[in-house]
């Protein structure tokens, strides 16, 4: 007979209850929310075994940076004795959150900050309070929901962001399902790889497809709490706002659509799909990888420094957004201004966050942070070709990540255009996936 697993669950808004700035995102930077369509949320999964804890933790934000992890890892050490190693938290990457510190630093609110720690440590406390024992089965199941957006001819990937219908993506829903002794479920994680991103209300806040996924399933599943964990998916979006050549924007009733098909998908697979239980074997690494950077002259700045101000001698300030007028270069331009005028003290390289959190026997997680595309995620499956992986991107708010092969086809992702997006010096060096493999290898090795 299988181990039982211990786990505790919870969730807990994080919709702003004060006026804070919506994440930089075409003509939304730098304004204020305008109404809420639903909440936002964060979700803490708490696992045991007879020797480890872990916590997993998913929000409903873009993303954010390093600090709030490691304040939420010094509580959970110091209140509840998890080893910092052990807690990974992730962000389900809807554009349509409020502005918090990593991405844009400019119109971040402190209050909304302070609320987001309290919220978050609150729900550990929670979680821990909500212990349940039983057992953890995997299971996938396939579906067509979303598109790769890098149009790819000839070998060559256009710099803009188009449909490509032959383009890899990874089209399974991952499901983690927790039952207690009893034969209920308690809990379940769901992770898929698409960017939300697709809405026409720009400045209304929403999980996205992401929170309408959890809300279907704990409503299919009274007494159960969904968790969603965004993929290595920076280069895909909803298949349903692909209508011709181009994405275009997408209704609320659209993005229902597209939940509710991922939700009667998952919920027959809980009713009549092929699960394998797992027996329980917890244990985590977090580390990091140098990535260096191919670094490009100061002059490419200020070209895009002049061109994302339309050829300006002022700089950026602030106080230039017009919540009235399109502000869809003014991140760029403020972007571009940091790295002009901090072009010398940048580093030529990037830390990236990684990690590794083992579930059982050959069942794992690797996470990765900023933007992951699907293609890394077959670089690093091939460390664990017969084994089970789940791929969690979005633990920081730092560049999308290629793999060598994206670096030699070009793209968005690969670097063309999104360097001044994440203020960086230049687009990463070839040598990416040994570099992966290398770190990944260390850390399962470690584990041994």
């Amino acid at each position: 007979m299988l181990n039982t697993i211990k786990f505790g669950v919870a969730k807990d808004i994080i919709t702003p209850s004060v006026s804070v700035a919506m994440m930089g995102f075409g003509s939304v930077y730098g304004n204020i929310f305008q109404g809420i369509h639903d909440d936002l949320y964060v979700r803490t999964l708490m696992l045991q075994d007879h020797t480890n804890t872990c916590l997993l933790i998913s929000m409903d934000l873009c993303f954010h940076e390093d600090s709030l992890t490691e304040s939420i890892r010094e509580y959970a050490c110091q209140k509840h004795n998890v080893p910092k190693n052990n807690l990974l938290i992730t962000y389900t990457h809807t554009h349509y959150g409020p502005n918090v510190k990593g991405y844009d630093d400019i119109f971040i609110n402190e209050e909304y900050e302070q609320f987001l720690y309290q919220r978050v440590t609150q729900c550990i406390d929670r979680a821990f309070l909500n212990i349940s024992e039983g057992t953890m089965d995997y299971s996938s199941v396939e579906g067509e929901w979303n598109i790769s957006r890098r149009l790819n001819v000839n070998g060559v990937v256009n710099p803009s962001i188009l449909p490509s219908p032959d383009g890899e993506v990874d089209k399974s829903i991952y499901i983690l399902k927790f039952t207690d002794l009893n034969g209920n479920i308690k809990a379940l994680l769901t992770n898929f790889a698409c960017h939300p991103s697709n809405l026409k209300e720009l400045r209304i806040l929403s999980s996205e497809f992401p929170g309408r996924l959890c809300h279907l399933l704990e409503a299919y599943n009274y007494g159960c709490t969904t968790l969603f964990f965004q993929g290595f998916g920076a280069d895909a979006k909803l298949k349903i706002g692909a209508k011709s050549s181009k994405f275009h924007p997408i209704s609320y009733d659209e993005c229902n659509e597209t939940a509710s098909s991922m939700a009667l998908k998952v919920q027959n697979t809980l009713l009549n799909g092929n699960w394998m239980r797992s027996d329980p074997k917890l244990d985590s690494r977090m580390f990091q990888i140098k990535m260096p950077l191919d670094v490009y002259p100061k002059s490419v700045f200020e070209k895009d420094l002049q061109d994302y101000s339309r050829h300006s001698d002022k700089r950026f300030d602030k106080t230039m957004i017009n919540p009235v007028e399109y502000s869809g270069s003014m991140l760029m331009w403020s972007h571009a201004q940091y790295v002009v005028d901090h072009y010398d003290e940048l580093p030529d390289y990037l830390m990236l966050n990684c990690g590794v959190v083992q579930l059982g026997k050959n069942f794992y997680i690797f996470t990765v942070g900023g933007e992951p595309s699907y293609d890394v995620k077959k670089v690093l499956q091939t460390l664990l070709p017969n084994g089970n992986i789940l791929f969690f991107g979005y633990n920081d708010a730092i560049a999308y990540v290629p793999t060598d092969k994206m670096l030699k086809e070009g793209g968005y992702e690969a670097g063309d255009r999104s360097i001044t997006e994440y203020k960086m010096k230049g687009k990463f060096k070839a040598g990416i996936d040994d570099r992966f493999l290398e770190g990944f290898q260390k850390a399962m090795d470690d584990m041994i």
